[in-house]
């Protein structure tokens, strides 16, 4: 069993080292889109909500095949309508409607390691985790605020760079968890 994990360690290192090439930047500013996975949010959430969720990132790249920052996610899900009557006490009655709007916002540290670094393109994984503020409101009941810890595992993505420097980036991940099942994004590496 030791042979197995020295060797494992021993390829592993070899994969970081033959990646990298010698320039890197070590600053990302990352805008980015993601659709949660109707796992995650009938699972974890216990919730039938689809919706869209956007992040911004900053990452910070000290050595060439790791990177360190944070997210923060905002998303939006469903409105909901609520209607009712209220009676006085001579019988006469009054409706009412009120609508509110699910929202969260997620703040999260997150570290990437990158397993192919080319001047045109990289290929990574992350993982990161941090808290959620929630206003409460979802299809099966009212809530008050509360606040839970999310977690987001990016199991691959793919970066394309562009530009006369290479430092302007297009891409996708594919993960799970609160920002996206699959993620669409962009930026700007200096």
């Amino acid at each position: 069993m030791k042979k197995y994990i020295l060797v494992f360690i021993v390829s592993f290192s070899f994969l970081f080292a033959h990646a990298q090439n010698e320039d890197f930047y070590k600053h990302e500013l990352k805008a980015a889109i993601g659709t949660p996975s109707l796992i995650y949010n009938q699972v974890v959430l216990e919730r039938n909500v689809r919706f869209n969720n956007p992040s911004v990132s900053y990452l910070y790249r000290p050595v060439k095949w790791f990177w360190m920052g944070a997210n923060v996610v905002n998303y939006f899900g469903n409105t909901l309508h609520y209607t009712w009557r209220e009676y006085d006490t001579n019988g006469e009655y009054r409706d009412f409607s009120k609508s509110k709007r699910k929202y969260a916002f997620t703040f999260a540290p997150e570290i990437r390691f990158s397993y192919l670094n080319r001047t045109h393109s990289i290929l990574y994984s992350s993982f990161s985790t941090g808290w959620c503020w929630e206003n409460g409101y979802d299809n099966a009941s009212q809530r008050y605020p509360l606040q839970r810890r999310h977690l987001h595992i990016t199991w691959f993505a793919y970066s394309a760079n562009f530009g006369k420097n290479s430092n302007i980036f297009l891409g996708g991940e594919l993960g799970s968890g609160y920002k996206g099942f699959f993620n669409f994004h962009g930026g700007y590496r200096f």
